[in-house]
Order: C-alpha cells, then sequence, then structure tokens
C-alpha cells in the first residue's frame, strides 16, 4: 500500500475538453510519484462550505513539470525526471464539478492521494502477464481509470487493447493518449456519431467470439451496467477480469462505510469498501445483483 498525502496544492491548468469534461493539471509532487496505476484521489475545494464533501476522482495521469529541470545536462534534459504534475479527467455532473469548472491557474485545493489499491497488485500483474493480451473497456469517464494501467502494460511489454464507448462523440476524451500504448482502439457510441453505434460491449463479444482459442485478461471501469456486462462476457469465454467500482463515496478513507459493496462471502454474503479495499476487484468475487431498498 502507498503512502497517502494530504496537502492543499496549486491549479496549474483546467483545461475544457469536449462535452462538459475537464482535465485539472495539480501541482503535486508528493502524490504524483506515490501514484500507481487505478489509484483515485479525493478533491477538497477551498472555502465553499456550500460544498462540503470532496470528490473522488481517478488519477488519470502524472508528468513531469513543463518546466526545464534548473541543472539540465547538454543530454537527456528530461531523463528520468519524477513527475510532479497530477492530473484528473472529471466531467461537469452536479454542483461540486461545476466549481471545479471555475478554477484558474493559482487557485488551490485540497488533494488527498493516492487512495485505494489499483490494477497492479502483484497477483493481478502476473494474471496480466499470462494473457495473450489485455483488454481494457471502458465507458464515459470511466476512461480516467485506465490510462496509467495502459502505459504500465505497454512498458511491461504487455499487449493490450482498448474498448471505449459514450453517449455521443463528444463522450470520447482522450483516445489520442492511449495510441501509443495499445495495439488497437475500438470505439462506440450510443447515437452512432463515433465508432460501433451501441453499447461497447458488443464490439467486445463480437472479438471474444472471434477469439476464443486466446487467453484474455478484462480491465474494465465504467457504470455499473457496463461493469456487470462485461463481467459476465468474461465469464462466459473463461477470461479473468477486473473491475475498477465506481461508488459514492464521504471519505474515501475507509470510515463512513457509504462506498460499500457487496461480496462473496458467507452466508447472504459480505461488503467491502469500493475506497480501501477497492476500487478494483476481482469480477468473481462482485455480487452484482442490487439490493432492494426496504419499504417502509
Amino acid at each position: 500500500m502507498t503512502r497517502m498525502y494530504d496537502e492543499i496544492v496549486a491549479v496549474t491548468e483546467n483545461r475544457p475538453l469536449t462535452g462538459g469534461h475537464f482535465l485539472l493539471s495539480l501541482r503535486a509532487p508528493r502524490q504524483a510519484q506515490a501514484t500507481r496505476p487505478g489509484q483515485f484521489a479525493m478533491v477538497r475545494l477551498l472555502g465553499r462550505s456550500d460544498v462540503l464533501l470532496r470528490r473522488p476522482m481517478s488519477v488519470y495521469d502524472v508528468s513531469p513539470t513543463t518546466r526545464p529541470p534548473r541543472a539540465a545536462g547538454k543530454r537527456g534534459a528530461n531523463a528520468h525526471r519524477q513527475p510532479e504534475i497530477l492530473q484528473l479527467l472529471y466531467k461537469i455532473v452536479g454542483r461540486g464539478t461545476r466549481l471545479m469548472a471555475e478554477l484558474r491557474p493559482g487557485d488551490s485545493v485540497g488533494l488527498a492521494a493516492p487512495l485505494g489499491h489499483g490494477f497492479f497488485a502483484e497477483e493481478y500483474l502476473e494474471e496480466a502477464r499470462r494473457a495473450d493480451e489485455v483488454l481494457l473497456v471502458t465507458g464515459g469517464i470511466g476512461i480516467a481509470a485506465l490510462l496509467l494501467p495502459a502505459r504500465e502494460l505497454a512498458t511491461a511489454g504487455i499487449k493490450s487493447r482498448l474498448f471505449f464507448g459514450g453517449r455521443t462523440r463528444a463522450d470520447l476524451v482522450g483516445v489520442q493518449d492511449f495510441e501509443s500504448s495499445v495495439a488497437g482502439i475500438t470505439l462506440a457510441t450510443e447515437d452512432g456519431s463515433k465508432g460501433h453505434r451501441g453499447y461497447v460491449t458488443e464490439p467486445l463479444a463480437n472479438y471474444l467470439e472471434r477469439h476464443r482459442g486466446r487467453k484474455f485478461l478484462l480491465m474494465v471501469c465504467g457504470p455499473w451496467g457496463m461493469l456487470r456486462a462485461s463481467a459476465e462476457l468474461a465469464k462466459r469465454h473463461g477470461h479473468a477480469c477486473l473491475v475498477s467500482m465506481e461508488n459514492r463515496m464521504g471519505c474515501g478513507l475507509g470510515v463512513c462505510l457509504g462506498c460499500s459493496i457487496r461480496v462473496e462471502g458467507t452466508g447472504h454474503g459480505a461488503y467491502e469498501r469500493v475506497c480501501t479495499e477497492g476500487p478494483v476487484f476481482n469480477a468473481e468475487h462482485v455480487i452484482w445483483a442490487r439490493e432492494e431498498i426496504p419499504k417502509i
């Protein structure tokens, strides 16, 4: 488990993208250097008594500062530089994210990161090495959790392929960032404005069917329905599947229990917290049936 840092950090950029998406860059050297693929951060807006809870967000990317080092030599000025910038990809969905979209360079936010267990616990990495190919599957803002895993796989020499779906083409943000790390990209939109018309799990199902003799590992992040459908496809074809769960969080530290999900256990099952035991789980351990709220 990597160490978490809770600090006030500076905004260096808050770049608007398509479809109400933004890429927030923060100068956070300690958090950036400690982050592992698939972990997340909790963002706190300062000076806002009307927005009490932090916002959980997957760490999209980490990178060195854009400024050249003071004592850079003639060779390899950028070589072996430690990351100082932590980036969060988010979409305006409510009051908190609307206020985040107003952040400007020089503003500050509270940042607790890195949090949770990511995709590359040792047993998960061994599963990836045994696969013929890793299939990265995502929908909407779930793409934010998969860029660092894609790069980690490429660095390890493990072949991967991206399946990315959204409601419209405006939702397909960040595709170009994956191009150098994956062997291929399949896009899908519900309105048919880009790629396959329909859900991304449809071309995924076709791909698995066409390559029945191969061994895959699925790494999935997105809305509940897509996670469940991907897990069912993986189970049907006999492939391992890791899912990065998205749940409402209050604290991000495992105290409030608000993000708990049902997992396989004794009796009626057990519960684990997305923020601490997750966000990445073995799909076979998740109980996918939604619990009904008792009527009072």
